[in-house]
């Protein structure tokens, strides 16, 4: 495991980057049925739930469809360790000085946001989690495909002279995916890759400073702010500077609109590269050099686009939800898994030349910015998380949504799992300490209502956490600082 396991992997991806849509295929079946041998052979649920199927030669959909529901019902036998128990997991992530540490010294566990209104528990060891760093690289946006004696050099200076220079600005403080990442690099990753991650629950002015004192080689962060450090750079309080090798600024975690690309191309003269992927499967789609749209790994994983009925979606239209299968995870099988995100395969292929199949924009989880009104003209851009992200701790708690009802007001919809008096209390001290946080006290007003259920969105069932009801200041870009 560890640098040498990732290097032959980035090789392995950028000859597969190369390869025919055939021997992908090749590549991806034997993947498949090694998955299912170790799926059958260690998980007491996926050998009961697979009785009577010959894995060695069924098609991918004859295998039961799996649910997050049940597959949290049924943790401790869906897993492939027997040591792996859900009660304990949680008890762990739940010590924040665990943090960073890998649980049974072998694996990593985080929780999934709970955006359908659970939060899933999610396990990788360091063998699954080496394809994602690896693939970060190997999957990296250039105008030209990286050859293997170009990676080698590049690996070759990154040792030698300067380092590869990754800053992020990501939710932390706790088990979160994007977050969860970057804790956990490959042993003498540090030797060749600088990883600077910033915290969103900082203050915007504090996260300016400390991006001004350094530059990057990457800039990765979550769409929503990636607007609010493009408007910073515009308006000059932030001067980042994002340097070759491989300049590249990418997204992450929620969907990239065309206002955020113009934007930060505006501010950096760069394209995004967007990224999809979910805590269950880190990277299922990326866009590549051209920038056209997201192409599916599909040497990595089955991506199925069905309807609510579960039937196979044609290509060029858009279904109700996702069936991933990862290729990648033994500890935690994500076989036929079901997630409510929306998308579809387009029918354009890219200009690239790669012979992986490209998506239609995902329309899944998309967070607001909030725009405040500054104190003699303008405004603030204030990411929710700054609010939200202890809420996410708090066990009393089990669904939430926050709505900017006013240019300066913020609705805090929760519900308890045993209403109670002090939940109340409890959850205004946090919101009122994350608003202090952002130096907002004495302009935000905020609400609390405990309500019996938070509302679906009609088409991928999905709840929105994160709702401005007052929308972008129409006069935002006529004040320039």
């Amino acid at each position: 495991m560890g640098v040498p396991h990732i290097i032959g992997l980035i090789f392995s991806m950028l000859r597969a980057s190369r390869a025919t849509p055939e021997q992908i295929e090749r590549l991806r079946e034997k993947r498949f049925r090694r998955l299912l041998r170790a799926a059958v052979a260690r998980s007491p649920f996926y050998r009961n739930l697979y009785k009577g199927i010959d894995i060695e030669r069924c098609p991918l959909s004859d295998l039961p469809v799996v649910d997050k529901k049940t597959m949290m019902e049924n943790f401790d036998e869906f897993v492939t360790d027997s040591r792996l128990r859900k009660a304990d997991i949680h008890q762990w992530l739940g010590n924040k000085n665990n943090y960073g540490k890998m649980y049974l010294e072998k694996y990593i566990a985080f929780k999934t946001s709970g955006t359908t209104g659970e939060n899933a528990l999610v396990v990788y060891d360091r063998h699954a989690l080496d394809y994602v760093h690896a693939a970060l690289i190997a999957r990296h946006a250039q105008p030209e495909p990286i050859t293997a004696a170009q990676t080698i050099n590049l690996i070759l200076k990154a040792l030698l002279t300067k380092r590869f220079s990754i800053t992020a600005v990501l939710m932390t403080g706790g088990p979160y995916p994007a977050s969860t990442i970057a804790a956990y690099p490959p042993p003498f990753y540090n030797y060749f890759v600088k990883y600077e991650v910033h915290s969103l629950l900082e203050p915007l002015s504090q996260i300016v400073r400390k991006l001004n004192a350094s530059s990057c080689n990457e800039l990765y962060s979550y769409p929503t702010m990636l607007e609010i450090l493009a408007r910073e750079q515009l308006e000059g309080r932030l001067q980042l500077k994002i340097e070759q090798p491989l300049a590249t600024i990418a997204s992450a975690s929620e969907p990239l609109t065309d206002s955020v690309r113009k934007l930060v191309q505006k501010a950096w003269g760069m394209k995004i590269q967007d990224t999809y992927g979910s805590a269950e499967c880190f990277l299922m789609a990326r866009s590549c050099g051209r920038f056209e749209r997201m192409h599916v790994m599909s040497d990595l994983c089955f991506l199925e686009v069905v309807d609510r009925q579960g039937r196979p979606v044609p290509d060029g239209q858009t279904g109700d939800k996702v069936l991933i299968t990862n290729l990648c995870n033994y500890v935690q099988p994500f076989i036929r898994y079901e997630v409510s995100d929306v998308t579809g395969y387009s029918v354009q292929p890219c200009s690239c030349g790669q012979p992986f199949p490209t998506l239609l924009p995902v329309e899944g989880r998309t967070d607001d910015i909030f725009y405040v009104e500054r104190p003699g003209g303008g405004y603030d851009a204030v990411h929710p998380y700054l609010f939200l992200g202890p809420i996410v701790e708090m066990s009393q708690v089990r669904e939430y949504q926050l709505v900017q009802t006013g240019r300066n007001e913020v609705t805090f919809y929760y519900v308890p799992v045993n209403p109670a008096a002090h939940v109340e209390n409890e959850v205004r001290k946090v919101l009122e300490t994350g608003i202090s946080n952002a130096g907002l006290s004495d302009r935000v007003t905020v609400k609390t209502v405990c309500v019996k259920s938070i509302p679906r969105d009609h088409r991928s069932g999905k709840m929105r956490q994160i709702i401005s009801q007052v929308g972008v200041p129409g006069d935002l870009d006529t004040y320039q600082d």
